[in-house]
């Protein structure tokens, strides 16, 4: 089965560019929306998505750190869980750069490989 690529966008024949059901590049996209998405800004499933934006305009080290670590983690393994195995990760804040990394450490089920996602956000 397919799915539409993330970011969406049309193929050189014109149709949406598309992935596998469970291909590493599909993962991986969806560990990017997971991670990118704000609690209850998709409609019709409010409960996806973390807060990880948000800690963009709040204090990024210490205990706001770990408990993003704890919630990502959560909902990484609630909501992608039928597709990977959680295995490590960090979330890191640079002041100087203003801005916040998470990196995702993962084994892919359906492939049987290790993965991993390294996010930056800015802030600004």
């Amino acid at each position: 089965m397919t799915r539409m690529a993330y970011p969406f966008r049309p193929s050189a024949s014109g149709r949406s560019v598309t992935v596998e059901d469970g291909s590493p590049e599909h993962v991986r996209q969806m560990l990017m929306l997971l991670i990118l998405t704000i609690p209850g800004e998709r409609v019709m499933r409010p409960d996806l998505g973390s807060p990880t934006l948000q800690m963009l305009f709040g204090a990024g080290n210490g205990a706001a750190a770990a408990a993003l670590e704890a919630t990502l983690a959560a909902t990484i393994t609630q909501q992608l869980g039928q597709y990977l195995h959680l295995q490590g990760l960090t979330v890191e804040f640079d002041e100087a750069e203003a801005a916040l990394e998470v990196t995702v450490d993962y084994w892919l089920l359906q492939a049987l490989e290790p993965g991993k996602l390294s996010l930056q956000r800015k802030l600004g």
